[in-house]
């Protein structure tokens, strides 16, 4: 199961403006667009037929006619978890206890489903097979995203693996300058702009050491870094 196209054109935010226009278009109104054609979506759109098929190409899809099949899929799959592809969630100042801890779960619930929705499952799989495979597992983060990396190190001890965490990050650039290929990196950055984490990275890629970045937006320096890329959902991140 591939990354949903849906997600993606909400995350992209380094496109030309008239790719831009049309990324918009279709969130605003996909349902519309997968009865178009490339010229109907163009026009709409105010761009041109090349526009369209050039941003397709950056959603790394064949072409338009597997755009609008990923996006008939997508739009049931998001109906049936309720889920807007644009969060409508609004926080009011007179908003009541109740409605507070409403739109709170909601939102926590709707992360999580589309976290799944995030999902590269092949990926996923190979960053398994890493982990089986290495002979330890490296934990890199700094602040909320160390806490995270520390958590998860407690769990594969549970199950037998070998890890390192540390806190200092100074430590943890010397754990990147003695790790090799036989080691696994999990590198913990929301943001995947921590200078601090992108300075790891770079280590870890000179060392030849297999890598997976866990971050919060699929446009980043540390995806470039790093051989495996998995993602979680940025609604959390508007309130």
């Amino acid at each position: 199961m591939k990354m949903s196209v849906l997600v993606k054109l909400r995350e992209y935010h380094t496109l030309s403006n008239s790719e831009n226009e049309v990324r918009m278009y279709i969130l605003r109104n996909s349902k519309k667009v997968i009865s178009m054609s490339t010229q109907e979506l163009a026009a709409k759109s105010y761009t041109s037929p090349a526009t369209v098929i050039r941003l397709c190409k950056r959603l790394e899809l064949k072409g338009y006619s597997e755009l609008k099949i990923q996006l008939a899929s997508e739009i049931k799959a998001f109906e049936t978890m309720n889920l807007d592809v644009v969060d409508q969630t609004t926080f009011k100042k007179g908003d009541s206890l109740t409605e507070l801890i409403d739109k709170v779960t909601d939102i926590s619930i709707h992360s999580i489903e589309e976290t799944r929705l995030l999902l590269d499952y092949e990926v996923l799989l190979c960053v398994a097979r890493q982990i089986m495979d290495a002979s330890i597992i490296d934990l890199y983060g700094v602040g909320a995203s160390n806490n995270i990396a520390f958590d998860a190190g407690y769990k594969f001890m549970r199950i037998g693996k070998s890890i390192s965490c540390l806190s200092l990050i100074d430590r943890q650039r010397i754990q990147a300058i003695n790790s090799d290929s036989s080691h696994f990196a999990i590198i913990i950055s929301y943001s995947g702009e921590t200078p601090e984490i992108i300075e790891i990275a770079k280590i870890l890629e000179k060392n030849n050491v297999p890598a997976v970045s866990i971050t919060g937006s699929i446009q980043n320096q540390l995806v470039n870094l790093v051989e495996y890329n998995l993602f979680v959902s940025s609604r959390e991140s508007n309130f």
